[in-house]
């Protein structure tokens, strides 16, 4: 498979940084990707900023991208990475209604490191020419060497092979940066002609979803997600209750340790534990009793958003539990993504302000519709892996024994939970002692609201550096 750069857009500019006034450049391009017979079959979009008024030698560079699989780089781009971002405030109080504001981001890592945002093949400004290449970019591992090749190509054309390498993603793109770190290394099988082998200096994790598409874990759900499920009832019924993290590991200890028997007896469940077990759920939900025995003590991230506060007349964000809606009346139309207050309320500022004011900030001359999440991307994914992306997370790390992996999980995150990473974390070979765990008083997005984003871009500096010694 060969690559070329077939578009750039150019642009110099600075931001307010720490009190500093930072220069760097923005490079939006497009790169071709051909098959063997020199046919162009998909593109794929980096944008990248570096710093212009420093040295780069010895400055790292951080690959990002998002999830789905289909979703842009829009939502780490604005959010939480570019030199300029949206105006959230809290974000739980903003009408998310534009016009909106952009403002220099004060919590970027442009200080330190530059960084290269991805939009893989078949969302942003990225597109699949030839329907019967689908296979090769649409499935996780085709899509794993689809960067480990952007990558390459991208650190040629700008002349950064000596640079420290870090990958970041979000959601599914914990995914991508497992199998990216296990094929940036040459392995047999893994479909890549050649591939220079690289060490990666750090992997960053924003809301872990290492099993999606593979076989789950042996622990219930149920169990694995319950302090998550705990941390939004705490969050909108604080009154009595301890701090939020005394709360949570509560919670834990309690699904843990008697909310998983209970499960597993069943039928068999004895009358008194029975009620034991109602009692703490009620504390931890706020679920009655009647409610509770019709869901059989299941209580899920599935159900719990539309019922948790159904009561009071709403229904919670599943990916944010600081979010709510009015509840609905009919929960038979109710569509999990579309319907959930992150999408309904979050996502559309991210479209607004790339397509209007980022748009004109990088000079992008293209007037194709930037596609921020491609449903047919998601729907015709393959997430068969020849290895489990754990398994390759593992193998990454065993190869390189200076990696360091950065976990970060929001408490009111109720897709990719803050149970299920610490159970992740426990229970595979990850060395502990190259692991920075950290845990936000936000959802899916820790960098919504000014100050998540702000302790997120702390742990990043902090994290960086440490990767860096």
């Amino acid at each position: 498979m060969k690559i070329e750069k077939t578009k750039s857009y150019l642009t110099e500019k600075s931001c307010i940084l720490r009190d500093e006034e930072v220069a760097y450049k923005a490079a939006t391009e497009e790169w071709t990707f051909f098959d063997d017979c020199g046919e162009a079959e998909a593109t794929a979009y980096t944008i990248a900023y570096e710093r212009t008024d420093c040295s780069e030698a010895g400055r790292p560079v951080l690959f990002a991208y998002n999830g789905g699989p289909g979703s842009s780089s829009a939502v780490i781009h604005l959010g939480a990475l570019g030199p300029k971002r949206i105006k959230f405030g809290d974000a739980v109080s903003m009408d998310f209604m534009p016009p909106f504001e952009m403002e220099d981001n004060p919590d970027t890592i442009l200080d330190i490191c530059d960084i290269v945002l991805i939009d893989p093949v078949g969302c942003g400004y990225s597109r699949l020419m030839k329907n019967e290449a689908k296979h090769k970019y649409y499935s996780s591992d085709g899509d794993a060497i689809e960067i480990v090749q952007l990558m390459n190509k991208w650190l040629s054309s700008h002349d950064r092979w000596n640079a420290p390498l870090f990958v970041m993603g979000e959601s599914y793109g914990t995914i991508r940066n497992a199998l990216v770190a296990d094929k940036i290394f040459y392995n047999e099988g893994t479909g890549l002609s050649s591939c220079n082998t690289l060490h990666l200096s750090g992997v960053v994790m924003l809301g872990t979803a290492l099993d999606h598409g593979q076989t789950p874990f042996p622990v219930d759900t149920a169990v694995l997600n319950f302090s998550s499920i705990a941390a939004s009832y705490w969050l909108h019924h604080q009154d009595g209750k301890p701090s939020l993290e005394d709360f949570t590991k509560e919670a834990s200890e309690f699904a843990y340790r008697e909310y998983l028997p209970a499960l597993a007896l069943g039928s068999r469940l004895e009358e008194g534990e029975k009620n034991h077990i109602l009692e703490r759920l009620e504390y931890f939900t706020g679920l009655d009793a009647e409610t509770l025995l019709k869901l059989n003590l299941r209580v899920e991230t599935k159900n719990y958003p539309l019922i948790g506060m159904a009561k009071e007349g709403y229904r919670l964000s599943r990916y944010d539990g600081r979010f709510k809606m009015d509840a609905l009346e009919d929960i038979s139309t109710y569509d999990m993504f579309g319907d959930d207050a992150i999408s309904a309320m979050a996502m559309p500022a991210f479209v607004h302000c790339f397509n209007s004011m980022m748009k004109k900030e990088l000079t992008i001359e293209n007037d194709d519709l930037y596609d921020n999440l491609t449903m047919d991307v998601s729907e015709s994914w393959d997430f068969h892996t020849m290895k489990p992306p754990v398994k390759c997370l593992e193998s990454a790390m065993r190869k390189n024994p200076k990696m360091k992996v950065m976990f970060g999980t929001g408490y009111y995150d109720m897709v990719t939970t803050l149970g299920y990473t610490e159970y992740l974390v426990a229970s595979h070979d990850l060395p502990k002692d190259r692991i920075q765990f950290e845990a936000y008083e936000s959802g899916h997005m820790p960098y919504l609201g000014e100050v998540t984003a702000a302790k997120l871009g702390e742990d990043l500096h902090k994290f960086i550096q440490w990767a860096c010694r």
